[in-house]
């Protein structure tokens, strides 16, 4: 509740300082020159129970902006809303999350270097207001995943072996920080906080803009699509793939990611991408060993960058239970091989499961990546580039119903324990974690290493004293633990 009043007036603060210890809400919003008269029962919210407490709140923010910027509980707006991916993950209980869904501004700079966006945008708002521009950003590769989320936690483009993840191509951002005070971050301003907020994910601020570096991209076009194969040619897919990883300096623009499945018959959809237009694919030295591989489906073609991610949106389905999960390993062909092998060898566990669609996904974090996090004074990840290029192994995993999640969660963990065996016996295995895949057992930030961990607790600890955003806002990736610690599910 006392992150919605902090918030709620944050835009107007002009304090010079971080959040002093002796910090007044109620002296706060006087100052702003709000009538606390008008807002029902102030004082005494910190006296009542947490319901009362929220409903109390929605009343005021009612008064100061209106019955429209509110939805309360038990509305149809509101059940929207709370209805996505995760439950918790950016409030708590009896508490108000604030929704973005508005701030809709994409503004391109005069020279064209960089493009400020709001977070209320997902990525194909994004590159379809940049489609006829000449310049592209390092975006996510499905539409309609939001700005902020993807970017706050890494964000791996179809650019990024050329130009690094998505935050680490963040020129600034706009910050409201506990006390609700606004600051602009950039490496030499607040440069601890713009550390932080590159991997940090939502623990140190409420990011109200992003100053996005903008790419050269002619006519907006690049090639991609998905070439889908069966069982039978599953090795060379294997070595194809882990070939284009381990040798992506040479081949910059190009990249892929393999979903495996089965649906009747096992097979490998596998999304080929290069960073500029392509008659074929096999014009690509890094992409040309999967178009000699036959293949029973080929979507890839040459297409804006803007059309390809929205295209993508269709892998999306929403409204059945979900979990994702990762587990990171220096790339390697043996720990490859064994990924699919345990994958379809556990998935039988499920088959009594209504709904269920499991897929293990592969994602790479090339060198090209890795050089990236470095810019600017490097990231809060805690890359460790010796042990790169990075091999992802990822789990997703859709059923209909709750009362199967915890069978779901067990196969998912012990898939993961596995591979996770697998790896260490074979000497790849990475503790880190990469947070936009990451499950609600995972410890991300712990596995960002010690020495990363223990500096944005020491940002945390300038920027939001009171640990509004650990306390007030508890669910997702915390600094001193899981969304859901303390299971026997696999963690990292």
């Amino acid at each position: 509740m006392r992150l919605l009043l902090l918030t709620s007036y944050a835009i107007a603060v002009a304090t010079q300082i971080f959040e002093n210890e002796d910090f007044n809400v109620t002296e706060a919003l006087i100052s702003q020159g709000v009538d606390v008269s008008a807002l029902p029962q102030l004082n005494a919210i910190t006296e009542r129970s947490s319901d009362l407490g929220c409903s109390i709140a929605c009343s005021s923010l009612n008064i100061l902006y209106g019955r429209d910027t509110v939805d309360f509980r038990n509305e149809s707006a509101y059940a929207t809303f709370t209805s996505k991916f995760w439950s918790g993950a950016a409030t708590i209980e009896g508490g108000i999350t604030m929704s973005f869904e508005k701030l809709k501004g994409i503004e391109l700079s005069a020279d064209k270097k960089t493009v400020s966006v709001q977070p209320g945008n997902d990525w194909g708002d994004v590159l379809t207001a940049l489609s006829d521009t000449g310049v592209t950003v390092v975006a996510g590769r499905i539409g309609d995943i939001g700005v902020g989320g993807l970017t706050l936690g890494g964000g791996i483009s179809f650019v990024s072996n050329e130009y690094g993840l998505a935050c680490d191509n963040v020129a600034s951002f706009d910050v409201v920080t506990a006390s609700g005070r606004v600051v602009k971050t950039t490496p030499p301003q607040f440069s601890g906080l713009y550390w932080g907020l590159r991997g940090g994910g939502n623990n140190l601020g409420i990011v109200t803009s992003f100053e996005l570096e903008t790419k050269p991209l002619k006519d907006d076009l690049l090639f991609g699509g998905t070439r889908t194969f069966t069982e039978d040619v599953f090795g060379d897919v294997v070595k194809a793939w882990i070939d284009l990883t381990l040798n992506s300096p040479t081949d910059p623009k190009a990249g892929s990611w393999i979903a495996w499945m089965e649906r009747g018959v096992k097979l490998a959809a596998t999304e080929l991408w290069y960073g500029a237009p392509l008659a074929n694919g096999s014009e690509s030295v890094g992409l040309a060993p999967f178009y000699n591989i036959s293949a029973v489906s080929d979507s890839t073609r040459t297409r804006g960058h803007a059309a390809y991610v929205t295209d993508n949106e269709a892998s999306n389905t929403y409204g059945l239970r979900e979990i994702f999960y990762d587990v990171t390993v220096k790339a390697s062909y043996e720990v490859a091989s064994r990924s699919v092998d345990i994958f379809f060898e556990s998935i039988g566990n499920l088959s009594s499961v209504e709904g269920v669609f499991p897929v293990l996904i592969w994602q790479h974090i090339t060198e090209g990546s890795l050089k990236g996090s470095v810019r600017n004074g490097g990231n809060a990840m805690g890359f460790d580039t010796t042990k790169g290029p990075i091999h992802i192994i990822q789990l997703a995993c859709q059923w209909n119903n709750a009362a199967d999640d915890d069978k779901v969660y067990k196969v998912m963990s012990d898939i993961m324990k596995q591979i996770k065996k697998e790896s260490i016996e074979l000497g790849v295995a990475n503790d880190w974690v990469y947070m936009n895949y990451a499950s609600q057992f995972q410890d991300v930030i712990a596995s960002y290493g010690d020495n990363s961990k223990a500096k944005l607790k020491e940002v945390a600890s300038r920027y939001d004293p009171r640990a509004v955003f650990q306390k007030l806002q508890p669910g997702y990736f915390k600094l001193d633990r899981a969304p859901v610690p303390g299971t026997s599910y696999f963690s990292h």
